[in-house]
């Protein structure tokens, strides 16, 4: 996952943080593809909704997996919408008219996380900005990434 998010974070100019010594706990069992899918679309939104704010990647190892974590300083997700904002098709309010993406990247990171045996979630940053945090359990049913 580490490369991955190497990888997929160069995309976008995001830094990547792990911590010291544990790059060999960074294996999942999953499928590589969709992996990077869910790493594309985390990292695509923060691009095109933190107003230009840095954009930052976690991994943090878990006993039995993965905490990723994806975090802007940009405006966030306003309260009222945060709970739909992994529906299929749903975009925030004012999004509609910028003709970028038609709501399925984080329906679809959701649904790619809870397939490799975890979740995904919206957090707000303690003094503003997005963290969206998806773990990964290991013992998923394909391929190492």
């Amino acid at each position: 996952m580490l490369a991955l998010a190497a990888e997929e974070a160069a995309r976008v100019g995001a830094e990547v943080h792990w911590p010291d010594g544990r790059q060999a706990a960074a294996q999942v069992s999953g499928d590589a593809r969709m992996l990077r899918r869910l790493l594309r679309n985390l990292l695509e939104n923060a691009r095109r909704y933190a107003a230009g704010t840095p954009i930052s990647v976690s991994l943090d190892p878990l006993p039995d997996g993965l905490r990723l974590r994806v975090e802007d300083a940009g405006p966030g997700v306003p309260q009222a919408e945060q709970a739909r904002i992994f529906e299929p098709f749903y975009r925030p309010r004012g999004t509609a008219e910028s003709g970028s993406g038609i709501g399925l990247g984080l329906a679809l990171v959701r649904r790619i996380a809870r397939h490799h045996g975890g979740d995904a979630r919206y957090l707000p940053r303690p003094g503003g900005g997005a963290c969206f945090e998806v773990e990964l359990r290991s013992g998923a049913p394909h391929t190492t990434a």
